[in-house]
């Protein structure tokens, strides 16, 4: 079995390398591999710079709404004092 697998990968192995080094299309085939490439890894960027931004607002909204909870009683307590 693991002998079919390597003829097997072997074939797409070259026939993957006679697709992109053809002298006709070749460089035209690369370039748009290349691009591609370059267009899922800015995509990829941006989807996890929006999620890292995402965090960090929801995590700063957490912190506030912390801050409240946790001070309300102080707040009340000195109003408390001045009536």
């Amino acid at each position: 079995m693991t002998d079919i697998k390597w003829i097997l990968g072997s074939v797409v192995m070259g026939a993957l390398t006679m697709f992109l080094f053809d002298p006709d299309r070749g460089n035209r085939r690369r370039a748009m591999a290349k691009d591609k490439m370059y267009s899922a890894v800015v995509k990829t960027r941006k989807q996890i710079d929006a999620k890292s931004r995402d965090l960090a607002n929801r995590a700063k909204g957490l912190r506030h709404e912390a801050g409240e909870v946790f001070s309300k009683p102080e707040e009340q307590k000195e109003e408390q004092k001045a009536a």
